[in-house]
């Protein structure tokens, strides 16, 4: 048997299981349940319509909750019966308590106190309604069940108080909702999407500055406020990165906020305690991007460098037009100040000037000098130049 049971109300099911199991242990019949992980589950809020007998349904809530998977059939089955039902009897009618996977039969609700074991005649408070597995049904009184079945009502009752431990589901009426202790979950979309308009806006605010970034999500997630077009669409961006992300990737640019980002993407709702971590999402995928295109452009340059080959010979005065052109560095010596230049043409052969003055760069410029050395440096091919002028 599966039952969803509000999150925050796990560690007081579990003690109360756990003294079933003691109890379980006492009469040697088998008991065990196991806890799923949290999960979200959707929650309807109901009023109850009594002239025309229906339910309502008036609000939906996404909360945390948890799954117990619970082993305890053998409360109710011995040599192939099974109970179906107690029947609690009164002068008003019978409270009946289906104990099995079928519902109970409405004829139940007014059947008499009698035993089909005994036939004894005489008043019973409570009676089980039993099944065979050839599809027989009868009714014993509590004191014949044992005796007709082999199962012991103890252990019938038992299966009776775990289904009211664990309850009947989630949803509840308007008034019960209230009263209600649980953990709203949302989607990470709309904190994500929450968080893009409110950084737009106002720049990112850590959160122990005033009006920071997650208190304003908050605010805006619980005042329901609906996030702009633009920030659904770079939600969803932002959310498949987060999916996607191998988290033990050793890539310099994820740290651990992306991927506590990345778990909580992957669980696709948040509890509000976890906002502060995923507000900053837009700022980390922005610069992750970033750190990507240069990553990716430096990846371009030094691959281009690689066809590099050394040009003219050693002595030779050449021209060239600098397809990009840079000061790599400058320092100060002896001699006064040399500046370290360095030049690629459209083929990506590389070149190097050693120069005793500054001089303005551009991409496109021209430069003419002489051929002072050939080296290689990192695996690259370099044309040393000297005595070089720009045109």
């Amino acid at each position: 048997m599966t039952f969803t049971v509000y999150a925050n109300a796990v560690e007081d099911v579990k003690k109360r299981l756990d003294r079933i199991a003691a109890k379980a242990a006492r009469y040697s019949v088998p008991f065990s349940y196991t806890v799923s992980e949290e999960h979200p589950q959707t929650v309807r809020v109901y009023e109850l319509d009594h002239v025309n007998h229906v339910q309502r349904e008036t609000e939906r809530h996404t909360v945390a909750a948890v799954d117990f998977e619970i082993e305890c059939e053998e409360f109710i089955k011995a040599n192939g019966w099974t109970v179906r039902a107690k029947i609690e009897h009164g002068d008003k009618g019978n409270i009946v308590t289906a104990l099995g996977d079928k519902p109970a039969e409405p004829a139940w609700f007014k059947a008499l106190a009698r035993c089909d074991h005994c036939k004894t005649n005489r008043f019973r408070k409570v009676t089980y309604f039993v099944e065979h597995e050839s599809g027989e049904v009868r009714q014993v009184g509590r004191a014949c069940l044992h005796d007709y079945t082999g199962i012991n009502p103890a252990t019938a009752a038992m299966w009776a108080e775990v289904t009211g431990i664990l309850g009947d589901g989630l949803d509840r009426t308007a008034g019960e909702w209230s009263g209600c202790t649980y953990e709203e979950m949302y989607p990470v979309t709309l904190i994500l999407a929450h968080a893009y308009d409110e950084i737009k806006a106002y720049g990112y605010r850590k959160t122990d500055e005033p009006h920071s970034t997650r208190d304003e999500v908050k605010e805006r997630v619980l005042n329901g406020t609906m996030p702009s077009a633009e920030a659904m669409e770079n939600a969803e961006k932002i959310n498949a990165w987060l999916v996607g992300l191998d988290q033990v990737t050793d890539d310099r640019w994820i740290g651990d906020l992306e991927r506590n980002g990345s778990t909580l993407a992957l669980s696709g709702y948040v509890k509000a305690k976890h906002f502060g971590r995923l507000v900053y999402m837009p700022i980390a995928y922005e610069r992750y991007l970033e750190h990507k295109a240069r990553d990716a452009q430096r990846e371009a340059a030094r691959l281009a460098e690689t066809v590099s080959q050394h040009v003219g010979e050693v002595g030779q005065r050449i021209t060239l037009t600098a397809a990009t052109a840079k000061l790599l560095t400058s320092w100060e010596g002896a001699y006064g100040t040399t500046y370290l230049y360095k030049f690629t043409d459209a083929q990506g052969n590389v070149y190097i000037w050693y120069a005793s003055r500054g001089i303005e760069t551009r991409d496109g410029m021209t430069l003419k000098g002489t051929i002072k050395d050939h080296n290689e440096r990192d695996g690259v091919k370099q044309t040393v130049l000297t005595r070089c002028k720009a045109a």
